[in-house]
């Protein structure tokens, strides 16, 4: 087997203008350091030339080099034009406490050499590390490709694999669905033998997926010494043989699991570090090699994006709820009597839509439409809102105004495509299947089913509690008007789906309500009998002198 040179690598430490601590593998001849965006590492400090320095690796040894900046360079607090580097040195850049950079090097050499075919004997068991961050992997930087010729057949493949993967990706939805999908894909790319996704949530970093090659494979109990540092420095690491690493050698998950390679990379966006995908190997035969970890890290960050699109997409979500459910309860306000009536009706129809087993965005999409069903009673006259009487022919023909004007009003919102029907199913639950209804005279195939569900929830809403001209109807009444007008007035099948869900649901939870009303109450009066009881004792126990037994 041919072996490849044998280099030594350097790590540089350092904590950038933003805050965030970084590591950099210093696996090139030559790396330079600026303020400009073509150097290897950009540093946008006033302090910090345009082409401020370099680190020159000549196959053997580091050494520091000012490139002539304008303010100088310091090592170990010395100014410096040039000078050897070793482990620990320190490097200010522009000022004596300026941004500082850590020199850390092993002194060791690492075998670049095809690792996947290589035995590990005990005496070739080297502390094997490799530490790098997104700009430092072919397949998101591709002009390293060019600069050092890392154009191999495995590459090629991998790029279209990461193509494919990221085509994948970015299309799935959840946040569950996205983590598995991500291990199915490593293992089909990459040689590992277990793999975990930890992202973190409020108790810290926890698993969410996890894949083992074998069935019979032990569990992953990832090293939390790799993981922190993968997950706070945002950079991905690859320990050949960990169990023989002086750093990771005492975790109890190195040893009891005799892991013998480890590749872990964080799961980052541009804004966060989301959590991080750790794959590892029980077999030496199988260790990793510097350009898996690459693709790994690269397939990681693209996680990561889609990550922070469904983060985004949530953000909306929420954004978009509370706006419209902010619209509704203005609605609402204008009279407590009908406090509360668009959320019921929102709440009704969403279960109702279950019970017609529709998919979730259609669910979602007639929820809303729910919410903002009476949107259009803005315009309403309060007089007529909140007349306790019988409206006039002219004032219902004003009331009735409001199933159009929540079609024009709603008409005027910018939705997402999903729900860009909402305008159409909230201004049609007063539509009728024979086309009697109102605001377009619409017949039963040209209602939309959403518009179908809402007009019978609000229907029993509106009847089932009070309102200014009458008291509350029994639902056993409501439910036989809604019978008696289902064909003509009610599509059929909704009107069934919503009777098994009164009869399933609805009735059973309001005795339940009632039940915990009458309890509370009951409490509530032994509370307040209390008070005048311990009165009455103390009153008998000082007029009469007699003596009362303790209650218990």
């Amino acid at each position: 087997m041919a072996e490849k040179q044998d280099k030594k690598w350097a790590i540089l430490k350092f904590t950038d203008p933003s805050g965030a601590k970084r590591s950099l593998s210093l696996y090139k001849s030559v790396f330079t350091i600026g303020r400009l965006g073509n150097n290897d590492l950009q540093l946008d400090d006033p302090y910090v030339s345009r082409h401020h320095a370099e680190i020159i690796f000549d196959g053997e040894n580091y050494s520091f080099r000012d490139k002539g900046s304008t303010s100088g360079s310091f090592v170990n607090g010395n100014k410096a034009q040039e000078t050897p580097l070793k482990s620990g040195d320190r490097v200010n850049l522009g000022r004596r406490n300026g941004i500082e950079l850590e020199f850390e090097w092993s002194g060791q050499k690492l075998t670049t050499r095809t690792i996947a075919e290589t035995k590990l004997q005990e005496e070739d068991t080297p502390h094997v590390m490799s530490v790098i961050d997104h700009h430092q992997t072919r397949y998101l930087n591709t002009s390293l490709i060019q600069q050092q010729k890392l154009t191999t057949i495995g590459t090629i493949e991998r790029l279209k694999a990461l193509y494919e993967i990221t085509s994948a990706i970015l299309s799935i939805k959840s946040r569950d669905e996205l983590v598995n999908k991500l291990l199915d894909l490593v293992f089909e790319v990459l040689p590992a033998e277990r793999g975990v996704i930890m992202l973190k949530d409020d108790k810290g970093l926890n698993v969410r997926a996890s894949k083992h090659r074998k069935d019979n494979a032990a569990q992953v109990q990832p090293s939390s010494t790799i993981v922190n540092r993968v997950f706070n420095e945002n950079v991905a690491t690859l320990c050949v043989d960990a169990h023989s690493d002086s750093r990771f050698a005492s975790q109890k998950s190195v040893i009891f699991q005799s892991i013998r390679s480890v590749m872990c990379a964080p799961i980052s966006s541009s804004n966060n570090v989301w959590g991080v995908c750790y794959v590892d190997n029980l077999n030496s035969q199988k260790n990793f090699e510097e350009e898996e970890l690459e693709f790994l890290l690269a397939v990681a960050r693209q996680a990561g994006m889609a990550l922070e699109n469904l983060h985004l997409l949530d953000e909306q979500k929420v954004t978009l709820e509370s706006f419209i459910t902010t619209l509704a309860a203005s609605i609402d306000a204008r009279d407590d009597m009908t406090a509360g009536h668009s959320a019921r009706v929102a709440k009704y129809s969403r279960t109702c839509a279950k019970y017609m087993n529709l998919g979730a965005d259609e669910i979602k999409l007639i929820y809303y439409a729910g919410l903002l069903h009476d949107y259009g009673k803005i315009g309403t006259r309060e007089a007529i809102l909140c007349k306790p009487g019988k409206l006039t022919p002219e004032e219902m023909d004003h009331m009735r105004e409001h199933a159009y004007d929540t079609h024009k009003i709603l008409s005027k919102i910018h939705f997402t495509k999903e729900l860009e029907d909402i305008p159409l199913i909230a201004s049609s639950h007063h539509e009728h299947m024979d086309g009697t209804g109102y605001p377009f005279k619409l017949t039963s195939e040209k209602i939309p089913l959403g518009g179908k569900i809402i007009a019978v929830a609000d229907f029993f809403d509106a009847l089932t509690h009070k309102r200014h001209y009458r008291e509350p109807m029994p639902i056993e009444d409501v439910i036989k008007l809604i019978d008696d007008q289902s064909g003509t007035k009610f599509d059929v099948a909704v009107v069934e789906a919503f009777k098994q869900y009164v009869y399933k649901e609805y009735i059973p939870n309001q005795k339940k309500r009632a039940e915990m009303e009458k309890l509370k109450e009951r409490q509530s009066q032994r509370t307040s009998t209390q008070p005048k009881l311990e009165e009455e004792i103390y009153v008998a126990q000082h007029d009469h002198q007699i003596s009362l037994p303790n209650r218990q």
